[in-house]
């Protein structure tokens, strides 16, 4: 009498082995997409800081400047006439900060922030 041998076909343990190794692939990727966007998350925000601080700057004393950040962002001011009023009492300048960054990985980004100041004519 011949007995039934249980267990499973090599068959089997290849289409098990497989399943897993693909499932485990996917997870890899969706973990390594995860860090890319948290990287790139951090990023974009030290830049908002950066180029907050930098408009504050900016508005304090209207004056084109770049420089570098010691995390290795740069950022670029500009200032130009926006327009001046009817009356002529005051005009309009155009505030703009631009922060950049970028490392061997990424293409270069930037985040560009404008604002407006109203000076006088006699202080513009």
């Amino acid at each position: 009498m011949m007995r039934k041998r249980a267990g499973f076909t090599l068959i089997e343990v290849i289409v098990a082995i497989t399943i897993i190794g693909i499932s485990l692939v996917m997870i890899m990727q969706l973990f390594s997409g995860g860090l890319r966007a948290s990287r790139a998350s951090c990023d974009y925000t030290r830049a908002v800081v950066h180029a907050k601080n930098k408009m504050e700057e900016l508005s304090l004393n209207p004056v084109p400047a770049s420089g570098t950040f010691e995390d290795g962002f740069s950022w670029e001011t500009d200032v130009e006439p926006y327009e001046e009023s009817e009356e002529n009492r005051f005009a309009l300048l155009k505030l703009k900060v631009v922060v950049s960054w970028g490392d061997a990985l990424l293409k270069p980004r930037s985040l560009n922030v404008v604002s407006l100041k109203a000076v006088s004519v006699e202080d513009g």
